[in-house]
């Protein structure tokens, strides 16, 4: 017989909670309830659109399974596994890598009147696939997804040196031709790769795999892999970051190294941009003026330089939205040089550029004819003023057709009547 205890005795427990199961009401009808069976790793959790590797399993209420789907990429929000669709893409959006849950579900989540008894779906996410837009223009012309999480959290950034290996390189099914997988060494940020490589190696950690989908030909010709022409209208790489040397911080620099710095980065751009790389070009200028954005308190020398570097870059910044139609930015970059120095021919002369590109002629020619007066000689001027003026005239002959039509109109019989 079980020991007897003394009346108005005091007992001790000890309790140890060996598991537990975290319940949630997905939808907060008790129609998906959600059980933790493995917690995962990691902090991200997948968005709507965004690729995952999963497996899923939709199982009858006796236990039975009804379909099953292993090791399989699927993108939120696509409704691929049909009527689980929702209960999945409402789970997945609250799990971590590794995770593992058990779905209990009504019909409603499931196969409705099919089977009305409803069911259970387990579900682990194997992978969380993050789908960027690297591309310098932000068109989806360069799409990297990572499929391999590195290590750490920091990236490369532009002149640290990066040794990455190119694993595959694809038209998305067949291997390119002349193709040779290669650990390339470069420069972050200096055009000495294409691209495809250069926008997308500044955003990996060391140790990321990922796969690049280029669709613009011209950005993804690499000599050193073996194809020095655009091989196909599609180039898929699979890439991976090795290992990069940071470099000095900016924060940490003083102000002479700084300056130098960005007079290193000033020339890297102007060498791209005669090799008309424009993208990479205009990158290149606007880290020039981010690492000297603030030089109020530099001394006079250095502070002398940074602003003199700044105007440059401003101008070569308008160079190159020029290029590439980008016109009011262009009118942006010249603000920014005239405010400070009124009499700036290249600023001028570029502003006017983009007002004519923008069918603003009068302002273009009050530009021109500002530059004609610091430069009379100035060939270039009086060719686009010419131009500018003959387009106001167009422009002038068009409003007063109108006006007349309207004038016309007014004075019409029909019109007195009313």
């Amino acid at each position: 017989s079980p020991p007897k205890i003394p009346e108005k005795a005091t007992l001790v427990f000890e309790i140890e909670l060996l598991s537990w199961m975290s319940k949630d009401d997905l939808f907060g009808d008790e129609g998906v309830v959600k059980a933790e069976i493995k917690a995962g790793s990691g902090w991200k959790a997948p968005k709507e659109g965004e690729e995952i590797r999963c497996s899923v399993t939709a199982k009858a209420a006796d236990g039975s399974i009804i379909e099953e789907k292993s090791d399989v990429e699927y993108s939120l929000g696509s409704g691929t596994f049909g009527p689980l669709s929702k209960a999945v893409d409402k789970a997945f959006k609250s799990m971590k890598r590794g995770s593992e849950v058990s779905l209990t579900c009504t019909k409603d989540y499931m196969y409705g009147d099919e089977r009305p008894d409803g069911g259970s779906i387990d579900l682990t996410l194997h992978e969380l696939y993050e789908v960027k837009d690297v591309s310098l223009s932000k068109d989806k012309s360069i799409m990297k997804k990572q499929v391999k999480e590195g290590e750490g959290h920091e990236s490369p950034k532009d002149s640290n040196k990066v040794k990455l290996l190119v694993v595959a390189a694809t038209d998305g099914t067949v291997t390119l031709p002349g193709f040779t997988s290669k650990t390339l060494e470069f420069t972050a940020g200096s055009g000495e790769v294409c691209d495809a490589l250069e926008c997308s190696v500044l955003e990996m950690k060391k140790g990321d795999r990922a796969i690049v989908t280029c669709t613009r030909p011209a950005s993804c010709v690499e000599t050193q892999l073996g194809f020095s022409a655009p091989a196909s209208e599609k180039v898929v790489l699979t890439v991976e970051l090795v290992d990069f040397e940071k470099g000095k911080d900016i924060w940490s620099m003083s102000e002479e190294e700084k300056v130098e710095f960005g007079l290193a980065r000033k020339d890297v751009g102007s060498a791209l941009f005669k090799q008309g790389r424009t993208e990479l070009a205009l990158e290149r200028y606007k880290k020039v003026m981010d690492v000297l954005s603030y030089i109020d308190n530099f001394k006079d020398d250095a502070k002398a330089k940074a602003k003199a570097l700044k105007k440059v870059c401003e101008l070569n910044k308008a160079a190159c939205h020029l290029k590439l139609k980008q016109l009011q930015d262009a009118k942006k970059a010249c603000n920014n040089v005239l405010k400070d120095d009124r009499q700036n021919v290249k600023a001028l002369f570029r502003r006017a550029q983009a007002a004519f590109g923008l069918y603003e002629f009068s302002e273009c020619s009050e530009d021109l004819r500002h530059v004609l007066v610091i430069e009379p000689e100035n060939r270039e001027a009086k060719v686009l003023l010419k131009q500018a003026q003959a387009e106001q005239k167009k422009e002038d002959q068009k409003v007063k057709g109108m006006f007349a039509k309207m004038c016309k109109g007014l004075s019409s019989p029909a019109t007195a009547k009313k």
